[in-house]
C-alpha cells in the first residue's frame, strides 16, 4: 500500500530511527570495546615513554630506575586484575643478588712442576671472568680431557674411563671436527657443545673443581687473548650474580706459554689434538707431577636485589602458556642515558598490551597465562635464569613460552650487525627463533600471521646460545619462540628512543603475539617437545608471510 501523507510519512520516519537508534549505540560501544580489545598503538606508545623517561635513568640492574619500571608494571597488572603466584606477593618475585667485583691484582694462578713453580698473572699469562663473589683458594692435580664434551647423541664421551671428580681439566676451546663439513657435530656448524657454559656444567656434573681451557693448535686459530676481547672489555665491570651462584667453578683460559709449561717440553699437543679428531676417541690422561693452585679474589662485595613481576590469568585448566619480556635495561654511562627504547621497552609493553586484550576479553581460556617481566636480563638473563628455577608451577605444566626482546625497529636480520652498522635494515619483518625440538611452532607462527601478514623469519635452534630469557625456558623441555626485529647502530646506545620505534610494526607483532598465545592456550594438544630430533633445517634467511 502506497501512503502519500507526508506527516505520516515523517512520525514513521522517526519512529523508525527511535527503534534502530539504541540498537547503533550498542554497535558503535561494541565497535569501540573491541577496538579496545586489539592491541593498541596508543597505549603501546604511552608504557614506552614512561619507560624510557629521563626519571627511570635507563633502568640499571640494581638501580631506582628498575624499580619505578617494575612498580608501573606491577600497578598495571593489579589494574588488568591478574592474580597474583606463589612466591610473587604483590606480582613481586624478589630476586637476591651479589655485587662485587674482581680483584686481579690479588688473584693468581701458581702451577707447581716436578720441582718447579711458576705463577701466572691474569690478563697477561691468563684470563678468567669469574662468577661467585667470594674468596677462593683452589689446589687440585689436572686432566687433560679432549675437548671436555660429553655428548651421547653423537656417541662421543671426552670423560670415558676418566675420573674427573677433585680435578681440574684442561681441555680444548670448541669442539671436535670443527671445520669437517661431514663431522657428527653438525658438521661444520657448531653445537652446543662447543659453548663454555655447557662444558662447565659437564664439568661439575663430573665431580671436577674447575675448568683450564687452552686453543686447539691445528685450528689456525687466533691467541685466546684475541678471542676473548670483548669479555676483556668488560672485566673490570661490577659482577651482578645470583646470590645462589656464589660458589665459585673457576674457568681460566690460558695462554700457550702457561699450558706449555703445564703439559712439560715434550708433549705433542698437535698430535694429541689430531688424534681426536681422526678418530673422536679422548684419551683423558693425568698429568705427571703437576699441582695448579688458583687463587681468586673480589673486592666491593655488596648484598643486593630486583625484582621479576609476575601476573598470572587462569584457565579453565592448570596448565599455561608463559609470556616472557625483560624491563631493565642499561642504564648510564658516561652521563649519558641508554633509554632501551626498543630494547626492551617494546618487548615490555607488547607484554602489557597482551595482558590487558586478554583480561579485558574476558575469555576462559582452556590453558592459563602467566606474564613474567623480568629484572636482570642485561646483566646475564638473571631474572629467568632465577624464575626457571622457582618455578610457580610444574615444568610439564608450561607448554610453551614466548618471548619478546626488541621488537620495535626494522633492523637487520644478521647478527653480525652488532660489528657491521653499514648493514641495511629489513622492512616489516619479525625474527621469530624457536625450538627446533618443537617443529609445529613453525606452522603455528605462519597460521597466525595470516592477520598480521608480517614478512617471517623463521629459524629453528635445537640449542640457544644467545643472551635472551627464552634459553632457560627451551633449556628445561619448553617449546619456546623469541621475538625479535634485530640489532642496529642504536642497539645498548643513548641513540635507542621512542621516536625511532616502528610503532605500526611494532603494534602488528603485538597482535600476533597475542594471537599466538590464545592459540596456544586453547588448542587441543599442546605443541610436544621432541628432544629425539637431533638435527634442523635452517631457512636459509628466507622470508615468508
Amino acid at each position: 500500500m502506497n501512503n502519500k501523507n507526508p506527516a505520516l510519512s515523517t512520525i514513521r520516519h522517526l519512529w523508525s530511527w527511535w527503534i534502530i537508534l539504541p540498537a547503533l549505540v550498542t554497535i558503535i560501544a561494541y565497535a569501540r570495546a573491541s577496538e579496545d580489545f586489539n592491541i593498541s598503538e596508543t597505549q603501546l606508545r604511552a608504557h614506552v615513554e614512561y619507560l624510557t623517561s629521563s626519571k627511570l635513568g635507563g633502568r640499571a640492574t640494581p638501580a631506582r630506575g628498575s624499580v619505578l619500571a617494575q612498580r608501573y608494571i606491577a600497578a598495571l597488572f593489579e589494574k588488568y586484575q591478574l592474580q597474583t603466584m606463589p612466591g610473587a606477593p604483590h606480582y613481586r618475585q624478589n630476586i637476591p643478588l651479589i655485587v662485587s667485583r674482581t680483584d686481579y691484582e690479588r688473584s693468581r694462578m701458581i702451577v707447581k712442576k716436578n720441582d718447579q713453580t711458576q705463577t701466572f698473572l691474569p690478563d697477561r699469562d691468563v684470563f678468567f671472568f669469574p662468577r661467585g663473589g667470594r674468596d677462593a683458594d683452589l689446589t687440585a692435580p689436572v686432566m687433560l680431557t679432549g675437548y671436555g664434551i660429553r655428548a651421547p647423541e653423537f656417541g662421543y664421551d671426552d670423560f670415558a674411563g676418566a675420573d674427573p671428580k677433585g680435578k681440574l681439566l684442561l681441555i680444548f676451546n670448541r669442539e671436535p671436527q670443527e671445520k669437517d663439513s661431514t663431522s657428527i657435530f653438525n658438521g661444520a656448524k657448531p653445537t652446543k657443545y662447543s659453548q663454555p657454559q655447557v662444558k662447565v656444567r659437564l664439568a661439575r656434573e663430573s665431580g671436577a673443581l674447575g675448568l683450564l681451557i687452552i686453543q686447539p693448535p691445528n685450528n689456525d686459530l687466533p691467541p685466546i687473548e684475541t678471542t676473548l676481547d670483548r669479555y676483556r672489555q668488560s672485566q673490570n665491570e661490577s659482577l651482578i650474580q645470583l646470590a645462589d651462584d656464589q660458589e665459585a667453578f673457576p674457568v681460566f683460559y690460558l695462554k700457550t706459554e702457561a699450558a706449555q709449561f703445564l703439559l712439560g717440553p715434550d708433549f705433542d699437543l698437535s698430535g694429541y689434538q689430531k688424534a681426536i679428531d681422526e678418530n673422536l676417541k679422548s684419551a683423558p690422561r693425568l698429568l705427571p707431577n703437576t699441582e695448579v693452585t688458583l687463587s681468586i679474589r673480589f673486592k666491593e662485595v655488596k648484598k643486593k636485589s630486583t625484582a621479576n613481576i609476575v601476573g598470572y590469568y587462569p584457565g579453565q585448566t592448570d596448565e599455561v602458556v608463559l609470556v616472557v619480556a625483560h624491563h631493565d635495561h642499561i642504564g648510564s654511562q658516561g652521563g649519558a642515558i641508554n633509554p632501551g627504547a626498543d630494547d626492551n621497552a617494546s618487548g615490555t609493553a607488547g607484554l602489557l598490551e597482551i595482558a590487558r586484550e586478554i583480561t579485558q576479553r574476558g575469555e576462559k581460556l582452556k590453558r592459563g597465562v602467566i606474564f613474567l617481566s623480568t629484572g636482570a636480563e642485561e646483566v646475564g638473563t638473571l631474572g629467568s635464569l632465577y624464575f626457571s628455577r622457582h618455578l610457580p608451577v610444574p615444568t610439564p605444566k608450561i607448554v610453551a613460552a614466548l618471548n619478546m626482546d626488541c621488537i620495535g625497529r626494522d633492523a637487520s636480520t644478521q647478527f653480525r650487525a652488532m660489528q657491521d652498522t653499514t648493514l641495511g635494515p629489513e622492512p616489516n619483518t619479525l625474527m621469530i627463533f624457536y625450538s627446533g625440538q618443537t617443529p609445529a611452532l613453525d606452522s603455528l607462527a605462519r597460521k597466525n600471521n595470516e592477520t598480521t601478514k608480517l614478512n617471517l623469519v623463521l629459524e629453528p635452534s635445537l640449542h640457544f646460545s644467545g643472551s635472551s630469557d627464552h634459553i632457560h625456558f627451551h633449556d628445561l623441555g619448553i617449546p619456546s619462540l623469541f621475538f625479535f626485529t634485530g640489532f642496529h647502530r642504536d642497539y645498548h646506545t643513548p641513540g635507542d628512543t621512542s621516536e625511532k620505534l616502528n610503532w605500526e610494526k611494532m603494534t602488528r607483532i603485538g597482535r600476533l603475539a597475542c594471537d599466538m598465545v590464545i592459540d596456544m592456550a586453547n588448542r587441543p594438544q599442546r605443541p610436544l617437545f621432541d628432544r629425539t630430533i637431533k638435527d634442523v633445517k635452517s631457512t636459509g634467511r628466507k622470508y615468508g608471510g
